[in-house]
C-alpha cells in the first residue's frame, strides 16, 4: 500500500459511507449536478486532435503527428454512468506512444437520461463505425469502472447479435460489476466491505435499484457472471483492486471463461488496491495498473 492511498483512505471511506445512505433521487441529483460542466479536451503538442460525432454522441480522437492510423485504442472512462473520469494527458500520451494508433474517448450516453443499455446501443453503433477504419483485430476496448461494465456488456451484446460484427482485438476491463451476482460472490464481496473504502456499501442492492429500477434492462446486458457466455471473446484482462468488493466476483469470472471455453485470458487482482486502480495514475499502484494495462495490450497485439 502506497503512502497516499494510506493517507486518502479515510477521506474515501467517510465519502463511501455518505454514498450508502443515498437514495435514487439523491443519486439523479448527482448526476444532473454532475452533468452541467461542459468537458473541454486540451491540445497536446506533437498530437493531433480530432472531435467527431457518432451516433449523436462526442467521440475525441487523440493521435500522434503523422501517425498511419492502423490501430485504435477505445478508452472507456469510469465514473458511475453520471460522469466521465477521463485519462490526463501523460495517459494519453502512454497509451499512443506505447501502444500506438489512435486513441478514441467516446462520451457515451449517461444516466439519468439514457441506461445502460443505451451505452451499449452506442459501443455497438460506434463500434460498426470504427469497422469502417480499422481491421477488428487491431481494436483495442479498455474500459475502468462504469467503462469496464459497457465494454463487458458490449462483448455479450455482440455475442447476443449472432457475431453480426466481429470482436475487438483485445479487451481490458478493470473493475467491472454486473447488477446481478451469485449467492457465492455475494458472501465474498461482503466480507470485502470493510476494506472497500471506495464503494464499501450493499452494492447489488444499490446497483440495481440505480440503474435498473424497473428491471428493463436485458439479463445479458445487466450482466451475471454465474451465468453469462464469454464465448466468443478476444484475448481479454479482467483487473481488481484486492481491496474493493467487486474482486468478489473474480471467482465466478473465471468459471465462466472456462465454461465459455475462453482459451486467452487473464484475471488479475492487485492486493491492497482501490477500485479501478489504473485509471488513477497519481498513486503508484495507478502507474503500476497502467503500465500493466499497456503491457498486455502491447503483447497480444503482436502476437
Amino acid at each position: 500500500m502506497s503512502f497516499i492511498y494510506s493517507i486518502l483512505k479515510p477521506v474515501l471511506r467517510k465519502a463511501s459511507a455518505g454514498r450508502a445512505a443515498m437514495t435514487r433521487e439523491d443519486f439523479v441529483r448527482q448526476a444532473e449536478k454532475k452533468q452541467r460542466r461542459n468537458l473541454t479536451f486540451s491540445e497536446i503538442a506533437g498530437y493531433e486532435k480530432q472531435e467527431r460525432e457518432i451516433a449523436g454522441c462526442r467521440c475525441i480522437v487523440y493521435s500522434r503527428n503523422g501517425s498511419d492510423h492502423s490501430k485504435a485504442i477505445v478508452y472507456y472512462a469510469g465514473g458511475g454512468y453520471i460522469k466521465y473520469q477521463l485519462p490526463n494527458k501523460k495517459s494519453i500520451r502512454n497509451l499512443i506512444d506505447q501502444i500506438g494508433g489512435d486513441l478514441w474517448i467516446p462520451l457515451y450516453p449517461l444516466y439519468p437520461a439514457k441506461d445502460m443499455y443505451d451505452g451499449v446501443k452506442f459501443g455497438y453503433e460506434l463500434h460498426r463505425k470504427m469497422l469502417e477504419t480499422y481491421e477488428p483485430e487491431r481494436i483495442v476496448w479498455i474500459g475502468y469502472s462504469a467503462g469496464a461494465v459497457l465494454v463487458m456488456g458490449l462483448g455479450r451484446h455482440i455475442a447476443h447479435e449472432n457475431y453480426e460484427l466481429p470482436m475487438p482485438g483485445v479487451i481490458v476491463a478493470f473493475s467491472v460489476f454486473n447488477l446481478y451476482t451469485s449467492p457465492e460472490s455475494l458472501k465474498r464481496m461482503k466480507a470485502l466491505q470493510d476494506k472497500d473504502v471506495v464503494m464499501g456499501c450493499d452494492l447489488q442492492k444499490q446497483f440495481v435499484e440505480f440503474y435498473d429500477p424497473d428491471r428493463s434492462i436485458p439479463k445479458h446486458i445487466a450482466g451475471d457472471a454465474s451465468e453469462d457466455d464469454y464465448s466468443g471473446f478476444p484475448p481479454t484482462l479482467l483487473g481488481f483492486g484486492g481491496d474493493e468488493m467487486m474482486s468478489g466476483d473474480a471467482p465466478d469470472y473465471e468459471a465462466a471463461f472456462k465454461r465459455s471455453g475462453m482459451k486467452d485470458y487473464s484475471i488479475h487482482i492487485e492486493p491492497d488496491t482501490f477500485h479501478a486502480y489504473p485509471a488513477f495514475t497519481f498513486t503508484p499502484e495507478g502507474r503500476k495498473g497502467e503500465q500493466q494495462v499497456i503491457d498486455y495490450i502491447k503483447e497480444k497485439m503482436s502476437s
